[in-house]
């Protein structure tokens, strides 16, 4: 049961964060020219992340029935579904999850799955929630507000920064086109500009997690030994968005091996994102003493 709960776990983080992050980088970075052209990708994205994120957060839902009866039984009865709905604090806090969902869906349907403000700000409430119902939604009072504020940052933070980087990886390819080189080039700028402070919020967040969750990463339990392998990871992927910004991007114009570096750059931070991200979902189910 708690590996299924991992699996849907990381399957609605993913399809969350991929969501908001490209939304967020055709809306915020990308000129009109540009954002037109990547319109039909990023159509492509919500289409594939809006509907996996629904269906995640619904499994999610049975699952937890589940695992609170502790009966595989009850991911199928009406009765402990409704029960966790309205009895428990992760399921009011998952009824709203649902309705955006439902409105992200909705909105998908009708032929508004692009790039808009709207969607932006659906897929922004759907991800930041989580911090609702994770290790922060654990503590009370003012330290427990500070820390689901400070998770729902580090979540947007850290989607901005991996969700965006598929649609850099686009601008890169855009570069070579005539008619969207100079759109291509400014918003790899904004990304990069941008980017520098996002990836400071994601490790400041990141630090200000651990010390409100855990007060640091001793004694070796399970969960803080796959927290230390994730901030291993996120180590690496900072190097690599250093390595893009203070050494490939400058010479983008100047060296073509420049452009074929940073795709596979693009890649790797992807891949690490992904495992960060694998991580997340198995530890989030562990107790962080």
């Amino acid at each position: 049961m708690e590996a299924a709960l991992a699996l849907c776990r990381f399957a609605h983080f993913a399809a969350a964060m991929t969501l908001f992050g490209a939304t967020a980088f055709v809306v915020a970075l990308a000129p009109p020219d540009l954002a037109h052209a990547l319109r039909p990708a990023t159509r492509a994205i919500a289409a594939a992340a809006i509907p996996a994120a629904a269906l995640s957060a619904l499994v999610w839902l049975t699952l937890e029935s589940a695992s609170m009866a502790g009966d595989w039984r009850a991911f199928f009865d009406l009765g402990s579904i409704s029960a966790v709905l309205t009895d428990t604090d992760f399921g009011v806090v998952w009824l709203w999850r649902l309705v955006v969902a439902a409105a992200l869906v909705a909105a998908l349907a009708l032929g508004h799955g692009g790039p808009t403000l709207a969607l932006l700000v659906g897929a922004a409430l759907l991800l930041a929630s989580l911090s609702l119902v994770d290790h922060a939604a654990m503590q009370a009072g003012a330290v427990g507000v500070l820390h689901r504020a400070n998770d729902a940052l580090h979540l947007l933070a850290t989607a901005a920064w991996l969700g965006g980087l598929p649609m850099f990886a686009l601008c890169l390819k855009a570069y070579d086109d005539p008619n969207l080189g100079a759109g291509a080039v400014t918003a790899m700028r904004r990304f990069s500009f941008w980017g520098q402070f996002d990836v400071a919020i994601v490790v400041l967040t990141g630090v200000a997690n651990v010390a409100l969750t855990t007060g640091g990463l001793a004694p070796a339990t399970p969960y803080r030994l796959l927290l230390a392998a994730k901030l291993v990871l996120v180590a690496t992927m900072v190097g690599l968005a250093l390595l893009n910004r203070y050494v490939l991007s400058p010479r983008l114009a100047s060296d073509c091996k420049a452009q074929r570096a940073l795709r596979r750059s693009c890649v790797a931070e992807v891949a690490l994102g992904a495992a960060v991200v694998a991580l997340v979902s198995l530890f989030g189910l562990l107790d962080p003493n």
